[in-house]
């Protein structure tokens, strides 16, 4: 009997705004492993920044450099070169993610060269009070009023697409962010990394260091909370804001330890009792799944999806961005109650583990990688 060939590997084209090493950058390079050797994806970032490339296998990713044009709205000759990479490449899949890269949308739009896939993650500070920006919202609905397939991570941002974007039903699914829930359950804390001192209580915000993930509030919180019991504040993450959260920082001395971006964060977050996440701006951020699936209780800002991805015992302690004294009454809560933080942990990781294991995410990418849709229902509902 002749054998069969195997089937070629389908060609996909993913353009970031960035590809620095950020929760989307860091789920790419997850997905791109697990789902082996069906795929080969070729990256580009708008912007140039591709730190997140280390983290990915370079015999399924590679990279391709396209000069950007002017910043701004795209002027017919930007779309035009950007037809010609398109033309060049021929993918069987074009996947465009978020705002920085509604260009490549716009310029596969007429006569499409392939078939495309556009995904939103959230919105930077400019729009971190809710807000639409006018330009933005026509542009969006622009690119996507022609065949393209949208994708969200959140609930908050399916009803913006359904609602101000007019994305038709028929061409919009939510996949939820998902983790692989024993990877956190079984790490092994690292609290000689952590400094602990005594008794102390270490808070953990696992992040990028950028203006709308508001590190500085999580110093104001510190620096506002009683002596006893005493809380150490662990920052994960590096950025731009990184200068003044540690001029911040310093007259807190040793309560707050800086540490940069780190590879080790299953174990930092085995690591501590609580976990913070203090944005002005978030959808479904994975961080804080992770967190959840380490058995840590969160006192978190009431962002995106945050208050429906905790457990329901957790919710009280997710408080809208503006009460930062009722954030910092939170922390001082469950900083003196062992067993209330063991409580909330222990219905967090059961949470994530029942709605937000990694498997369901990795089959929805399967699906919409091979051409598919609408992916599987989400765990959450629909």
């Amino acid at each position: 009997m002749p054998k069969t060939r195997p089937e070629p590997a389908r060609r996909i084209l993913h353009v970031f705004a960035t590809f620095a090493a950020g929760g989307p950058q860091l789920r790419f390079a997850r997905l791109a492993e697990l789902l082996g050797e069906r795929f080969r994806h070729t990256v580009v970032a708008v912007d140039g920044v591709t730190d997140a490339f280390a983290r990915c296998d370079p015999t399924r990713v590679r990279l391709l450099e396209v000069p950007r044009g002017r910043r701004g709205l795209p002027t017919p000759a930007d779309l035009l070169r950007l037809r010609r990479v398109l033309a060049t490449e021929r993918p069987d899949l074009l996947v465009t993610v978020n705002w920085g890269a509604i260009d490549w949308l716009l310029a596969n739009r007429p006569a499409p060269l392939c078939p495309q896939l556009h995904l939103e993650e959230g919105f930077g500070p400019e729009e971190s009070d809710g807000r639409q920006l006018a330009r933005r919202v026509w542009t969006r609905r622009l690119a996507l009023g022609g065949p393209a397939r949208l994708v969200v991570v959140s609930r908050t941002l399916e009803r913006i697409a359904r609602v101000c974007w007019k994305v038709p039903a028929e061409r919009l699914a939510r996949v939820p962010n998902g983790v692989a829930v024993d990877r956190y359950a079984r790490a092994r804390p690292l609290e000689p990394g952590l400094r602990r001192h005594g008794e102390e209580v270490v808070a953990i915000a696992v992040g990028g260091l950028r203006p709308e993930k508001n590190p500085k509030r999580l110093l104001r919180l510190l620096a506002a909370l009683p002596e006893r019991p005493r809380l150490r504040l662990v920052l994960v993450g590096d950025g731009p804001e990184r200068p003044a959260v540690e001029a911040l920082a310093a007259p807190l001395a040793e309560r707050a330890l800086l540490l940069g971006a780190r590879p080790d964060v299953p174990e930092l977050l085995a690591s501590a009792d609580l976990f913070l996440l203090v944005s002005d701006t978030e959808q479904m951020p994975l961080a804080l799944l992770e967190a959840m699936a380490a058995g840590l209780p969160v006192v978190a800002t009431a962002v995106g999806d945050v208050p429906t991805m905790v457990a329901a015992e957790n919710r009280p302690f997710v408080l809208p961005p503006g009460d930062e004294a009722g954030l910092v009454a939170a922390l001082a809560r469950l900083a003196g109650e062992p067993a209330l933080r063991r409580r909330l942990g222990a219905a967090n990781r059961a949470r994530v583990r029942a709605v937000y294991e990694e498997t369901r995410m990795v089959e929805a990418w399967r699906v919409l990688l091979e051409g598919g849709w609408p992916p599987p229902r989400p765990a959450d509902g629909p």
